[in-house]
């Protein structure tokens, strides 16, 4: 039984680590000899410590951040609601018509701006996150060689 258990975890880890994700970016030698087997059981516990240690896993997929929805038809509702307040402004004028034409114009105008602030906030928190993960992903390898190079590798 315990034979079909190291052989069962022995092919998980030699199907999951020389592939995996969690060392792409590094590059690991096994300078004391160890043998592949032990390699990728030392590379698969590095990850989990790693992992732990800094809070950041490149196996599980970071969804981006949520961001709200560029508000679509900005400059047409900005433009109905303008001429709707304009025709009222352009009664109490005399103008109706031109009233509405000024508000709807106007409003179109404001709608737009709203629209490219959004869309200029949207950027620049996926601009953020980008970073972020970046950044995590910093700490995860240098955790990740720490770990390697405790355990006897030498890792660039």
């Amino acid at each position: 039984m315990r034979r079909v258990k190291c052989l069962a975890a022995s092919l998980c880890l030699t199907l999951l680590a020389p592939h995996s994700v969690w060392a792409q970016d590094l590059f690991i030698y096994p300078s004391q000899g160890q043998s592949q087997e032990q390699q990728n059981r030392d590379s698969y516990e590095c990850h989990t410590w790693a992992a732990q240690q800094t809070g950041f896993d490149p196996t599980r997929s970071a969804a981006p951040p949520p961001s709200q929805q560029a508000t679509e038809g900005g400059v047409l509702r900005g433009g109905a609601r303008g001429a709707t307040i304009g025709v009222v402004g352009g009664a109490i004028g005399g103008d109706p018509g031109k009233g509405a034409a000024i508000g709807a114009a106007t409003g179109a105008l404001v709608g737009g701006f709203r629209r490219r602030d959004q869309q200029r906030r949207q950027e620049q928190e996926q601009r953020n996150y980008a970073q972020a993960q970046s950044q995590q992903r910093g700490a995860y390898n240098r955790a990740m060689a720490a770990c390697l190079q405790g355990r006897g590798y030498t890792v660039n």
